[in-house]
């Protein structure tokens, strides 16, 4: 798709130089609960999975907690505000993503690759080895955008304790633990 008076450049491109990527901060908090929400309304189109549409998402409290840590960001579109977040944990082995969500307004427009890199230089800069996460299987926005990205999907020999406990977790809370996998990009 090419934007008309944008000097021929596509939509991504354009939306490129509008976004900024940055920590969230503690006003930020009370703007992602709806994000993620929004960011949901996509699993409508995936069979068995539309009840996520109307799931709960993170409280503002929640968030809070990951803001606290350090390892939550937001990406802000000029003249709209923020639009996407990425909130995760640096753990003993990775830098572990807990939650991607983009507006469903923006989607498709590389706002979560660019919150995916600045997860990634976080790390990097803070000595941690690789990225991981859990995510659904053969869903066209979770696994394989994430193989696209660089991530691995980890067999069960290869989930170590740590994950083996996120997926378990994940299946207590009500998630269809045979559609989820574990990821890994090592940086």
């Amino acid at each position: 798709m090419t934007v008309i008076g944008h000097g021929g450049r596509s939509l991504r491109q354009f939306l490129a130089h509008m976004i900024s990527i940055r920590l969230a901060n503690e006003r930020d908090a009370t703007l992602l609960p709806e994000i993620e929400r929004s960011s949901g309304e996509i699993f409508r189109q995936s069979d068995g999975l539309e009840w996520i549409a109307d799931d709960d998402v993170q409280s503002e409290a929640q968030h809070r907690a990951l803001i606290a840590t350090g390892v939550a960001f937001v990406a802000e579109l000029e003249g709209r505000g923020v639009v996407a977040f990425l909130n995760g944990e640096v753990t003993p082995d990775a830098l572990h993503i807990w939650q991607v969500a983009v507006h469903r307004d923006q989607q498709g427009c590389g706002i979560g690759r660019a919150l995916i890199d600045a997860a990634q230089h976080h790390a990097i800069r803070h000595g941690v080895s690789s990225l991981t996460l859990t995510t659904f299987r053969k869903v066209p926005w979770n696994e394989p955008y994430y193989q696209r990205l660089g991530f691995m999907t980890l067999d069960h020999g290869h989930l170590g304790a740590r994950l083996e406990a996120v997926l378990q977790a994940e299946g207590q809370a009500g998630l269809p633990i045979a559609r989820r996998c574990a990821m890994r990009k090592p940086l």
